[in-house]
């Protein structure tokens, strides 16, 4: 009698045992979930309009210092905690400031997922305002950041989530070591100084991402899984037909991680023209805010949610299994 009560008693409890094993690590709160139908296009658009009249912001001038105090003040007013992390790098023979604003929503698991954009315009066209080219990203970045906050409060089992705005992305003559993606260089080499590069799941960087013929163009030069999950998440949103490869590599802001081996993501747009095929309004005067649509930051919103929230599963099962 003593060792069948003995088993009984075992069978009892398994399932709480199992219920342990699978539980978050903290249980104060709901698990993390976010909605893709929480993210308003309008509001991503108005994000956009509203940064666009800035003006230019050139690295390295007093209008893109006044872009990073902007965005600085737009984190604060969503209620995201955040800071601009100023520093000096070698452009040719002489030296630059530039502005990263870096954004950050605390979670309760070791890792993070990084969503970034720049904010500088190119430099030597007059009155060059970059709706596209970097204004509709930045705005975009912004309502992810609202969304995303919101989706984590109260919320348990997700990782860190870091919003970066690089600055300095923008070659004044020519990329190379001392041109151009100035800011995502620099942040590398911060998260490679100060030890937490491999706290790093995924960066998923936006670039162009508002044109109102959107016909993204992924580039081969991208972590391949980031990759297959960009089209599973449009193939969820039902906007596979969006999405097609690139037929080479694109030197953007997300090469300075893949680098540094971190996986990353680039949802670029670069068909950004008067016809099908075309790139003639990037980098002209013609990128302006009669280009870009809401629907297509809609689209390209809910998007990179989806793939967001197939990340935070994963670092999930991963926590529940003792990772």
């Amino acid at each position: 009698m003593k060792s069948r009560s003995l088993r009984l008693s075992l069978l009892l409890l398994l399932p709480i045992w199992f219920a342990a094993c699978s539980a978050p690590e903290s249980t104060n709160g709901p698990l993390f979930r976010v909605d893709p139908a929480q993210l308003d296009e309008e509001v991503a658009f108005r994000e956009v309009d509203d940064f666009v009249a800035l003006g230019p912001r050139v690295a390295n001038t007093p209008g893109a210092e006044r872009a990073a105090h902007y965005l600085l003040e737009r984190l604060t007013a969503l209620g995201v905690e955040g800071h601009i992390d100023t520093f000096d790098d070698p452009i040719h023979n002489e030296t630059g400031t530039f502005h990263n604003v870096i954004g950050v929503i605390p979670g309760d698991l070791p890792r993070w997922i990084i969503l970034g954009s720049h904010f500088d315009t190119l430099d030597g066209i007059e009155g060059f305002v970059g709706a596209n080219d970097s204004g509709s990203s930045t705005g975009l970045l912004l309502e992810l950041g609202r969304v995303l906050n919101e989706a984590a409060r109260d919320a348990v089992s997700f990782p860190t989530f870091i919003l970066a705005f690089f600055d300095g992305e923008e070659a004044k003559v020519r990329y190379g070591p001392r041109d151009g993606l100035h800011g995502s260089r620099h942040y590398v080499r911060r998260l490679i100084e100060e030890g937490k590069r491999d706290k790093i799941r995924a960066m998923i960087l936006l670039d162009m991402v508002g044109d109102r013929d959107l016909t993204l163009t992924l580039p081969r030069n991208v972590d391949p899984d980031l990759l297959r999950l960009t089209f599973r998440a449009a193939a969820e949103e039902g906007v596979r037909e969006k999405f097609s490869l690139a037929p080479g590599a694109i030197l953007d802001d997300h090469v300075p991680f893949l680098q540094a081996g971190i996986p990353a993501m680039n949802i670029i747009d670069f068909e950004f023209g008067s016809a099908p095929g075309l790139n003639d309004y990037w980098h002209t005067l013609e990128d302006t805010m009669d280009k870009i649509s809401a629907e297509s930051l809609g689209i390209v919103g809910r998007v990179t949610l989806r793939m967001v929230q197939h990340l935070v599963e994963e670092l999930q099962a991963d926590a529940r299994r003792g990772r």
